[in-house]
């Protein structure tokens, strides 16, 4: 178990989906940096008037792709659901046309290697998920400052962690990231489950980010909170200006769960590969 479980984490990291997806998040992260924080740090002190209470320096928070809305980040919460799964939630498809599966299904692995499998997916969908919001963070603290958040830039009042944003926004970034980590971990789920029955590697990738992005615009339209809470993109927009809920949180992470990993891992161990 534990070494199939390195050779699986060694061939996602080691693929050219990984590398694929990290040139693309890089690309929207530098984006960002470079026609947005760089131009701001020279209008850093435009507006701020020391005698007035509402104003405040150019800072951080309000520059960095996750910290306040801007067209980057509305676009990363789309663009997401095809970077978590383009580097290895699709090896499963491939490795059963090219006949691996049937090998290690004949030595009697195929419980740990399905297993294996659901690890290596999950952790490299968060990483690439994390990725252009850390390297953005990152570039974003090296020219502009942190300076405590004034009371427009905090998240909606009904946003998750809410309170931790207000007293430590850094520790705010940290929890949410936590988040989002989990969640494009159990997006990876999806494909894996959906690569059991598909015959085409481009509706294993493609699907769970038209399955995510018609759901999520589907059930915003909903009257109950919970209900609305439920669009799995708000689990990537750390702004939270239309935020979800604990309750709504809780619900999808178990829908994606069994939807994803546990199906995925029964229905396979008792599918029979040709």
């Amino acid at each position: 178990m534990k070494r199939m479980v390195k050779m699986e984490l060694y061939r996602a990291f080691h693929g050219k989906g990984f590398v694929v997806s990290m040139l693309l998040g890089a690309m929207l992260a530098l984006e960002h940096f470079i026609f947005r924080v760089l131009p701001a740090t020279e209008n850093m002190f435009t507006g701020y008037h020391p005698d007035v209470a509402s104003s405040i320096i150019g800072n951080l928070h309000g520059s960095w792709m996750g910290g306040m809305i801007n067209a980057e980040i509305n676009i990363y919460q789309m663009i997401v659901f095809l970077l978590v799964v383009i580097p290895y939630a699709g090896s499963y498809y491939t490795d059963k046309k090219s006949g691996i599966i049937k090998n290690i299904s004949t030595r009697g692995q195929k419980k740990h290697y399905l297993f294996a499998k659901s690890i290596a997916v999950f952790i490299t969908s968060g990483v690439v998920a994390l990725f252009p919001l850390i390297l953005n963070l990152m570039l974003s603290s090296m020219v502009m400052p942190l300076v405590e958040y004034d009371w427009f830039q905090l998240p909606a009042i009904t946003a998750l962690f809410k309170k931790t944003s207000v007293n430590n926004i850094l520790l705010y970034y940290f929890m949410f990231g936590i988040v989002i980590f989990v969640f494009a971990g159990l997006v990876g789920g999806l494909a894996l489950t959906i690569s059991l029955y598909a015959n085409n590697l481009f509706v294993v990738l493609s699907l769970p980010f038209l399955l995510c992005i018609v759901s999520s615009r589907l059930v915003v339209y909903s009257g109950n909170a919970i209900f609305r809470g439920m669009a799995i993109n708000k689990m990537f927009y750390m702004p939270q200006s239309s935020p979800t809920t604990y309750c709504s949180m809780g619900i999808l992470l178990v829908a994606l769960l069994f939807m994803g990993y546990v199906f995925f891992n029964i229905k396979g161990a008792r599918c029979d590969v040709l």
